[in-house]
């Protein structure tokens, strides 16, 4: 049984109001407990009556939606089996250096597809009774946990209040933190797991685990240079297609392109080029003189 002991209380920067302050979220203490199981409770009863799906029945409405089958269970255990087995060989070693880097690059796309499957549930499981409840407590022990940390006052007035600035930085940290010390998260997941370990110690990836090639430069599987962005890049910096073709900063081709040819082979104006040299025509007309216009007042 491991004796590590579970931090607290976690604090953390951020800027609100356009101002740096120091933040902190701890763990609620039993009064804010009770009441968080208070807010759960309405919470799910409200979820009931208004006809939400209790969590016990979201697998049988998934397959009846067919949202989900025996084949897509199936595949959850054998893409669990398949990521165990890389992380044994990378763990064991014994193999050529490419060859591992294909494993770790194979197990971080087997991942992906747990997650894209676990996501498929997960969207739908907060839409349960259950589900709703449990995020209306967190709701609130964001609210009552997160304090400033040089006066420990609340930094929401209320469930509401957070609710309206959730999507602000300081509000996101807050509740990312605290999720954090709920349900035992680890900020550095990603840089525990078997492949990203292997692909930083051998020089194939940087420390925010983005592959890079032997001079440093950010790099995609196939080992083609690409920008902070993941957009292919050329050894200039400027953005590039699949075959090193140029690329304006949205995305389209850069090229200077030639005039169209008719049957004839003589270039043909775009209609958008034509409309500017009519515009351009009828602009340049002058107008009559002040002679002309009195002449043809006299004649009408």
């Amino acid at each position: 049984m491991s004796n590590t002991k579970r931090p607290t209380e976690i604090i953390f920067s951020g800027t609100i109001e356009k101002k740096e302050r120091e933040f902190l979220v701890r763990r609620p203490n039993m009064p804010q407990q009770r009441e968080g199981q208070r807010v759960y409770n309405r919470a799910f009863n409200d979820a009931i009556s208004s006809g939400a799906l209790l969590r016990a029945k979201l697998d049988d409405f998934m397959r009846e939606q067919g949202m989900w089958d025996d084949a897509k269970a199936e595949e959850m255990t054998r893409l669990g089996k398949d990521c165990l087995t890389i992380e044994k060989s990378l763990a064991k070693g014994g193999i050529k250096l490419s060859a591992a880097r294909t494993k770790a690059l194979d197990l971080r796309r087997l991942r992906g597809k747990v997650r894209d499957l676990i996501e498929e549930r997960t969207q739908l499981d907060i839409h349960t009774a259950e589900g709703q409840a449990d995020n209306a407590r967190f709701n609130y022990w964001v609210s009552a946990c997160l304090v400033y940390n040089d006066s420990q006052k609340t930094v929401f007035d209320g469930i509401d209040t957070y609710l309206e600035n959730q999507t602000e930085d300081y509000a996101a940290d807050g509740a990312g933190k605290l999720a954090q010390l709920l349900y035992n998260l680890s900020e550095d997941y990603d840089d525990k797991l078997e492949e990203n370990q292997f692909l930083r110690e051998f020089g194939f990836a940087d420390e925010q685990n983005r592959l890079v090639n032997t001079d440093g430069h950010l790099v995609d599987e196939k080992d083609r240079l690409v920008n902070d962005k993941g957009s292919w890049v050329n050894s200039e910096g400027s953005r590039v297609d699949s075959d090193g073709n140029l690329l304006n900063e949205d995305g389209n081709y850069d090229f200077e392109r030639k005039p169209f040819l008719d049957e004839e082979d003589k270039p043909i104006h775009s209609c958008v080029e034509e409309c500017s040299e009519e515009e351009g025509h009828i602009a340049a007309e002058p107008e009559p003189s002040k002679d002309e216009s009195e002449a043809d007042k006299s004649d009408s």
